[in-house]
């Protein structure tokens, strides 16, 4: 089945009981910062927040915490642990992959994480890795949310950019056949699908191609899965208000000049507009 994801065909956002507290809204845990990519992991942290969730964690490597904190004091901080199992809740959303590097520590990470039952959103990194181990790593009964964009998907499909590009559908089809789970195809139209419902975002413009557009989507999609949406409505929802924000700060700053920050700074925006429930 194919629709486009606009409002009427997306779910509305809850009104906040007035006597709501920040357990109430999700905990987010964000999983990458290596030494050289703090800046990632903040933002993927910073769009969970935005996005709503109640609690945000960040988990990466040491050196990364200092810089972590000065931009995002809001947040609490792990570093990368020996075990992530014994560090996780059961009801929390990890997102892994932001900054997270391809190191050794870096694929030991990504192996224990595939095998969680938590819910998990995959990016960067984290997909990159994934797809030199391939899915039969995946052996964790929780859901799974992966985000490549065309390069990251070619790898995964030990294809090319170029062939996934010529027929995006048949891509996104063939990753959810392979891997299972909900999966976002980034680019023009950005596509989601879980194989039996295939979305196409009809918003966004080439300025998003600029570094950190995409952690602030994972950022986006943990924060919303984390308040009770299904899957495929986090994913669906995160990239259309993600969408949004960027054709906002596109309209205000002209595309060349645009920053991830600048979308992030106009979600609030997005969400204020959008329909409550």
């Amino acid at each position: 089945m194919h629709r486009e994801l606009l409002p009427e065909n997306l779910p509305a956002l809850p009104k906040r009981p007035l006597a709501a507290h920040k357990g109430n809204f999700g905990h987010v845990y964000v999983l990458g910062g290596s030494m050289e990519m703090g800046g990632a992991l903040s933002l993927a942290a910073l769009a969970a927040y935005r996005a709503g969730a109640g609690l945000v964690t960040g988990i990466g490597h040491p050196q990364s915490q200092a810089y972590f904190a000065a931009h995002l004091p809001e947040a609490t901080w792990m570093d990368w642990p020996p075990r992530l199992a014994s560090s996780l809740p059961d009801d929390g959303v990890l997102a892994l992959g932001p900054g997270l590097g391809q190191g050794l520590a870096a694929h030991d990470l990504v192996r224990e994480a595939a095998a969680l039952p938590q819910r998990r959103v995959w990016d960067a990194d984290a997909l990159n890795i994934l797809a030199r181990f391939g899915p039969g790593i995946l052996q964790g009964g929780g859901e799974r949310i992966c985000t490549p964009h065309p390069g990251e998907a070619a790898r995964l499909l030990h294809s090319t950019a170029a062939t996934v590009q010529a027929d995006r559908e048949a891509a996104i089809a063939a990753l959810v056949r392979r891997y299972g789970g909900v999966w976002v195809l980034k680019g023009e139209g950005t596509l989601v699908s879980d194989g039996s419902l295939l979305g196409r975002c009809p918003w966004g413009n080439p300025g998003m191609a600029t570094g950190g557009s995409g952690d602030v989507l994972t950022g986006l999609i943990a924060g919303l899965w984390a308040q009770g949406l299904r899957a495929l409505e986090a994913a669906s929802l995160a990239v259309c208000i993600h969408a949004r924000a960027g054709d906002l700060a596109a309209d205000e700053l002209g595309e060349a000049s645009l920053l991830a920050r600048d979308i992030l700074a106009q979600i609030p925006r997005v969400l204020q507009n959008w329909r409550i429930s």
